[in-house]
């Protein structure tokens, strides 16, 4: 992976964890991405692993 790459990652990471200007409440502990409201299932990846960020 090229340094550019690695650094469009690394932001698009940061920036998911903002969602709608603020930052998020939830995340899946499976994909570990960034979730607005509390999901029964991740609308990501599909899994149950969605919780509160501690």
């Amino acid at each position: 992976m090229s340094l550019f790459e690695e650094a469009g990652k690394k932001f698009e990471e940061a920036k998911r964890t903002f969602v709608d200007g603020k930052e998020a409440e939830y995340v899946c502990r499976s994909c570990e991405k960034p979730v607005s409201e509390n999901y029964e299932y991740c609308p990501h990846c599909g899994e149950e692993t969605v919780e509160p960020v501690a």
